[in-house]
């Protein structure tokens, strides 16, 4: 494809929509209107949605259905993009006077077929070790792979009752417990199609700078034929940011876990209990955390604490993590969503979901001499990408990005 195209922030060209059921295919890239691709950290699979504007009865004539391939190219002023996908349903049908307009509702190969492919057995090992063995069993090698896969605490014996693939595979990530902190993983594609197996918190220790640094109340324009001399400026803008209805909820935060909490493990053999526990504030420091200042006061905190009991045997050649007794088990997750909020920017491939990104917020005093703060240091800070919205027309790429963090700057 050539890439001979004017460049501006966001800019893409997109080229060879192709569909196929196995033994046709058609190249539908003049019926494309539009891609929204659907990433989050919560999520198994990318879900895309291509909008197809079809005066061709398409729908009729080449009969596309459930199970059928879609791929796209998406090409950037330095690079060519290729995403596939399977078609899980064809919905939003609308008929007008001389076309039709629906979508076709899209997710990974991978959870495609882990939707009904079963699996039954006993394993030993890491349950990280054991998710990956599945994962790379059942992976098609020319569409998807895997980015980050980090490794669990502790050797397991345990045994799938002929569960889904898909429900394993969270399963799995849920009970394993990150080495470096008292986190559980998560099992997730990014959009670039690319699957993780990950705390989101790892995501502070692999990256020393933040992937982007994004900036609300900038003010930038492009101007001529070429790049511009302050593309930079608009890339980096905020064009529009939306907070989440409750923030420093505290009642959310305690029913979560989020604040303390306390797991009984008793032993029934030798009649004795090993209680585990963590409190937010005792364990809070800069290394863990996003950044320096808790979200809430110790000083508020009642000493409300969950409780949780796990009874069960270990084997003497298993780890004690076999119980799953740790704290991890009610902490799953250092974040909360006591500072949740979502940004619209311009597209680009360097931010992604299970990244850290900047977020300056522009203080909403009126500019004067006795003004102390240029940011708002309340809502200015790093936080963890937990969600994205890509959205590709013909030629310009957009993005909501959904930003969680779980601590404050300094004052």
């Amino acid at each position: 494809m050539s890439l001979d195209f004017q460049f501006f922030p966001g800019r893409v060209d997109i080229g060879n929509v192709i569909i196929s059921n196995g033994n046709d295919k058609a190249d539908i890239t003049e019926l494309f209107k539009e891609l929204n691709i659907n990433t989050s950290i919560n999520s198994i699979s990318a879900y895309a949605e291509f909008v197809i504007l079809d005066a061709n009865n398409f729908l009729h004539s080449w009969r596309p259905n459930a199970g059928d391939d879609i791929s796209i190219e998406i090409s950037y002023s330095d690079e060519t993009k290729i995403f596939g996908f399977k078609i899980l349903s064809i919905n939003n049908l609308s008929n007008f006077d001389s076309q039709r307009a629906y979508t076709f509702n899209c997710v990974s190969h991978f959870y495609y077929k882990a939707m009904h492919f079963g699996v039954r057995g006993a394993y030993t090992g890491t349950t990280s070790s054991i998710a990956k063995g599945l994962f790379l069993e059942n992976l098609d090698n020319d569409k998807e792979s895997f980015n980050v896969w980090e490794e669990s605490s502790g050797s397991q014996k345990i045994v799938i009752p002929e569960w889904r693939l898909a429900y394993t595979m969270e399963w799995l990530a849920r009970r394993s417990k990150w080495t470096d902190d008292i986190v559980r993983m998560k099992f997730f594609q990014d959009s670039n199609m690319k699957y993780n197996f990950m705390p989101i918190e790892s995501a502070l220790k692999r990256f020393k700078e933040p992937a982007f640094k994004y900036t609300y109340n900038l003010v930038a324009s492009t101007l001529g034929k070429e790049q511009k001399p302050n593309s930079a400026d608009t890339v980096r803008a905020v064009k529009d940011l939306t907070m989440d209805g409750s923030l420093f909820n505290i009642k959310r935060a305690y029913d979560s876990g989020k604040i303390s909490g306390t797991r009984y493990a008793p032993d029934i053999v030798n009649k004795s209990y090993n209680p585990v526990g963590f409190n937010y504030f005792d364990l809070f420091n800069k290394e863990n955390y996003l950044n320096s200042l808790p979200n809430f006061n110790s000083y508020n905190y009642e000493g409300v604490s969950q409780y949780d009991v796990n009874a069960s045997l270990t084997q003497p050649d298993v780890s004690e993590f076999n119980k799953v007794s740790d704290a991890s088990n009610i902490r799953k997750s250092s974040i909360d969503m006591s500072q949740s909020i979502s940004i619209e920017v311009v597209g680009n491939q360097l931010v992604d979901i299970g990244q850290v990104i900047e977020l300056e917020v522009s203080s909403p005093e009126p500019v004067s001499d006795s003004r102390d703060d240029v940011i708002d240091k309340r809502f200015s800070g790093l936080y963890y990408v937990v969600s994205k919205r890509d959205v590709y027309n013909e030629d310009v790429h957009k993005m909501a990005l959904g930003l969680v963090k779980e601590s404050q700057i300094g004052v």
